[in-house]
């Protein structure tokens, strides 16, 4: 499955507001985190909303919202996802629940939901099932984003599908980001021509993604990451395709994103690469932006004049691939 699924609670702030507070009692299985100071995230928008000092086995924090919204709790670099909501929230902080009150014992009940479903388009129904049960709450912003993770989209369906939420939907970062994905996706679908980028390296010299495609062979870029085990699992059938048409009508080139330029290269080592990677001076992120790239790895083959021939393949698909354009 797709990046989004590493935790279930992961999104937006929402709309409907509720009166009172909120009282968020978070239980420790020892003291070990004893004064360690808890942070009350955004997931969102990633500003902290409230801190509080752990006191042996137990943490309190309390405040008042207008609206509900998904929240990230952190404390010692470990996190719980909650939606916060008008009440008492009780956290174990040993399996990372959060219940108690309403639209959090709904999350838990529904993550089961998540846990039976088989596809990706599985996923995308329950995601929209959820949205459409919880349009006015914290909730629907966060299932209607995993929804658009989940479900490929044409820009007209993107548009059908807008047209169908609450306006303020639309000014959510991670909403955004979905819906700038679908714009990016058909920009560089198969048919159109490159879009090029520039990276920084470390040595403060640049490169393009023009200097490797459109220059007379077929280019197999494959956008990675050190620490993505399908990353590294990919690497082998990426080997096998090397070894068989390199030098010979086709080039072969990763683009290091979402990772630490000093990781890259020990990967690169382990992984004994042999064709040419982009590294940044930093974590890349411009590139992905530019493909709508929304999990890795994410293989573009290029034709011989920089047109996008397929995107998404990977192991016996990706050298099917391959095969039937030498072959032509």
């Amino acid at each position: 499955m797709k990046k989004i699924l590493v935790s279930i609670f992961a999104s937006a702030m929402a709309l409907t507001g509720f009166a009172g507070g909120y009282k968020i009692v978070v239980g420790m299985p020892d003291v070990s985190l004893n004064n360690a100071t808890a942070y009350l995230t955004s997931y969102d928008s990633g500003d902290t909303v409230a801190t509080a000092t752990v006191h042996g086995k137990r943490c309190v924090i309390k405040g008042k919202i207008e609206d509900s919204f998904f929240a990230r709790l952190i404390i010692d670099g470990k996190r719980c996802g909650m939606m916060v909501e008008d009440g008492e929230i009780k956290v174990d902080w040993a399996t990372k629940v959060a219940s108690g009150a309403p639209l959090n014992d709904y999350l838990n009940n529904f993550e089961k939901t998540l846990e039976t479903a088989s596809s990706e388009e599985e996923l995308a129904g329950a995601f929209y099932k959820a949205f459409e049960e919880n349009k006015t709450n914290g909730i629907g912003p966060w299932a209607f984003y995993n929804y658009l993770m989940c479900k490929p989209l044409t820009l007209p369906q993107l548009e059908a599908e807008l047209a169908n939420v609450p306006a303020s939907y639309a000014d959510l970062k991670r909403v955004k980001s979905a819906i700038n994905n679908v714009k990016a996706q058909a920009r560089t679908a198969e048919g159109q021509m490159y879009t090029d980028f520039t990276v920084t390296r470390e040595d403060g010299s640049t490169v393009k993604l023009s200097d490797y495609v459109g220059k007379g062979t077929y280019t197999v870029v494959d956008f990675w990451a050190s620490w993505c085990g399908p990353c590294r699992r990919e690497i082998p059938n990426l080997k096998a395709l090397y070894e068989k048409y390199n030098g010979k009508g086709v080039s072969f080139l990763g683009v290091a994103v979402w990772d630490a330029p000093a990781d890259t290269h020990k990967a690169i080592k382990q992984l004994d690469m042999p064709w040419p990677v982009i590294v940044g001076n930093k974590k890349l992120t411009e590139p992905t932006d530019l493909y709508g790239i929304m999990g890795i790895p994410h293989i573009i083959v290029f034709d011989p004049e920089g047109r996008i021939i397929s995107r998404g393949l990977q192991g016996q698909k990706l050298a099917e691939k391959v095969d039937a354009c030498m072959a032509k």
